[in-house]
């Protein structure tokens, strides 16, 4: 909405038009000694000036004023359709067809967009379903040939496998979250049942690298999305088994305090360097002194934190360099998406 100053920001050069005309009158004024006009004619006419000037000033910020909010209204509203004839000043119909056009262009450009999207997306989706098939297959002859094959090939083919796993995983999950409302039940799981599910699948990896394992603390009942929840929880116990040395810990503590529960994954090693831990859930962010080696995407956690947002969950991070990582993962019983969704059952059917 325009207000005065703007108005006189827009017009200043009409007022200054004006006000230099008054000024070349009153010195002709003063100069001219055979100008035959009483001074007090002179202050009528200055005052009728002056009131002239305020009358022009309130109808034409009005006028403009309106103007501007009939565009506005159109700009937000009504972009869409066809400018109508109701634009009276021909400078305003020409820049409601203007912005009119633009308006048409970007949303077929948008619906272009959508379209191939829709059908990348599509393609992405079954291929992670076809190549699913060969590497279960490719897992399943790896076991049935596990006697006849060296251990260390064994382990090394197994972990491959497991890794392809993993990035495939990864891109579902992305792919998902973009719709994550659309696809996510809150019900009450056990924070025992999340951790079994998340754990499911490492059993090998802690074999490998001869891992103690401790589950510290009772089992709650929690308010989430029990597979995206899971998945979370997977991708901080990836990250811990992949950095724990070799013979190393990784505890699971299941903590409550008050109306929020935390599940904490803390592995000993050489844990996040100062400069590192606040930047460790970026996208694409490696740690500078190359935690991960070659196999660092610095994806998975981005997206358990990215989820957890969604979720409405806490996903924090906290170190001790040369000793150890811990990430808690905190369920609240404050308003998350259970209220949302209880909110939806609730409404009343039209």
């Amino acid at each position: 909405m325009m207000n005065f100053l703007q108005y006189l920001h827009e017009r200043w050069t009409t007022y200054l038009f004006m006000a230099v005309a008054f000024l070349f009158a009153l010195i002709v004024y003063k100069l001219d000694v055979g100008f035959n006009i009483t001074p007090s004619n002179a202050c009528y006419i200055g005052l009728g000036w002056l009131i002239l000037l305020v009358v022009y000033a309130g109808v034409d910020y009005g006028i403009l004023k309106y103007r501007v909010s009939k565009l506005n209204d159109y700009f937000r509203f009504n972009a869409l359709l066809e400018p109508s004839e109701h634009f009276i000043y021909p400078l305003d119909k020409k820049h409601a067809v203007l912005f009119h056009n633009l308006a048409v262009e970007y949303e077929r450009y948008k619906s272009e967009i959508r379209t191939k999207s829709s059908q990348q997306l599509e393609f992405v989706t079954k291929w992670l379903h076809d190549v699913k098939v060969p590497i279960a297959a490719a897992r399943l002859v790896l076991d049935q040939h596990e006697s006849e094959i060296p251990a260390g090939f064994y382990q090394s083919f197994d972990q491959e496998l497991f890794f392809i796993e993993e990035a495939m995983e990864k891109v579902f999950y992305q792919i998902k979250a973009g719709s994550l409302y659309e696809d996510y039940k809150i019900t009450k799981v056990t924070t025992k049942h999340l951790i079994a599910a998340a754990l499911k699948g490492y059993s090998n990896f802690f074999g490998y690298k001869c891992l103690e394992i401790r589950l510290v603390g009772d089992s709650y009942q929690v308010l989430t999305d029990e597979k995206w929840s899971s998945y979370i929880l997977s991708q901080i116990i990836s990250n811990a088994v992949k950095y724990t040395s070799i013979g190393g810990q990784v505890q699971i503590i299941t903590e409550r305090n008050g109306d929020e529960t935390t599940i904490a994954i803390k592995n000993s090693g050489q844990g996040i360097s100062p400069q590192d831990i606040g930047q460790v859930f970026n996208r694409g962010y490696t740690s500078s002194d190359n935690r991960g080696g070659g196999k660092a995407t610095g994806y998975g956690l981005y997206l358990a934190k990215k989820l957890s947002d969604k979720l409405g969950h806490k996903l924090t991070v906290q170190s001790e360099y040369g000793k150890y990582a811990l990430f808690a993962l905190t369920f609240s019983e404050a308003p998350t998406l259970h209220q949302v969704t209880k909110m939806l059952e609730d409404k009343p059917k039209l």
